[in-house]
């Protein structure tokens, strides 16, 4: 059997998936001209074309489409193997999301997961950013919005339903809240004032000024206040699970908003190759489903 230079297919592969030898040369920490120069020496190796040179860019050639996904798998299985080998018995899984996903969500159930996986160690990179799971070697990441995500698979994860919560102390003597505790001032805001107005609206609550009340960069300051008595935060149900189960907060008696925004475990398609990480991405999944995340979408 004879192989292609391997130094020549990770620079194609790369090249193929940013469609872009300038943004592959960036990921590789080389230049284009080095790039460019493995990639032709793998056209000349194969005996055919890979790209056509556009005058906007490049396109993959139907054999540039086979090879791009033969050369895909075969890397991401040399680099989970070596992974294994230079972790020893422990295996590394990487996940990035919003700070307040991992606070409120996932690192909350990730020490029952892990009583039960003491051979694998979870990662958890917490950043707004939008990450490049493979230029910057993270195995998946939690993704909020409609998607789609170009060049990832993309696996429901959680329902973006949104419901009022307040502390108790706040509605007191009433072990729960209702419309009529909802005013302008009460409201507690997640980085905008659109979810407020647009559950407003919904409820028919002409009265309440969702231009009102307190505007937190994230969910998790709004939370915090609503824990402190502050007023009425409007999160995601499975967010503040352990709060409404403890009383720590209560939810208000009204129908939950329903919208087309979710929560997404996107990863690339070769990383469940891993079983490692095949098993980490069954438990999550299997999480949002208790937790009641799964719909039709």
């Amino acid at each position: 059997m004879k192989l292609p230079p391997l130094i020549a297919v990770r620079f194609f592969e790369a090249t193929a998936r940013h469609r872009s030898v300038r943004e592959a040369a960036r990921e590789l920490h080389v230049t284009p001209g080095a790039v460019s120069q493995q990639v032709r020496r793998l056209e000349d190796f194969l005996g055919c074309a890979l790209f056509d040179r556009l005058p906007r860019g490049l396109a993959l050639t139907p054999a540039g489409m086979d090879y791009q996904a033969a050369c895909g798998e075969a890397l991401a299985r040399i680099g989970h193997a070596t992974a294994r080998l230079a972790a020893g018995a422990r295996r590394v899984v990487r996940v990035s999301c919003t700070p307040d996903f991992a606070a409120q969500w996932l690192v909350p159930r990730l020490q029952h997961f892990l009583q039960h996986a003491p051979e694998l160690d979870v990662h958890v990179n917490s950043t707004h950013r939008a990450v490049d799971l493979l230029a910057e070697d993270m195995h998946f990441a939690v993704r909020h919005g409609l998607g789609p995500y170009p060049g990832l698979h993309a696996e429901w994860l959680l329902d973006d339903d949104l419901v009022p919560v307040c502390s108790p102390r706040l509605v007191a003597p009433r072990p729960w809240a209702q419309l009529a505790d909802i005013t302008g001032p009460r409201l507690l805001h997640d980085g905008t004032r659109d979810d407020w107005r647009l559950w407003c609206q919904a409820q028919g609550l002409a009265r309440v000024d969702s231009g009102q009340g307190v505007v937190f960069a994230g969910a998790g300051g709004a939370v915090e206040a609503a824990l402190a008595g502050q007023g009425f935060a409007l999160v995601q149900r499975a967010s503040v699970a352990r709060e409404l189960a403890t009383q720590a907060l209560v939810g208000l008696q009204a129908p939950a908003v329903k919208t087309p925004l979710g929560y997404r475990l996107v990863y690339r398609p070769e990383a469940l190759i891993d079983p490692a990480l095949r098993r980490f991405r069954d438990w999550v999944v299997d999480e949002g489903a208790q937790a009641g995340g799964i719909s039709a979408g």
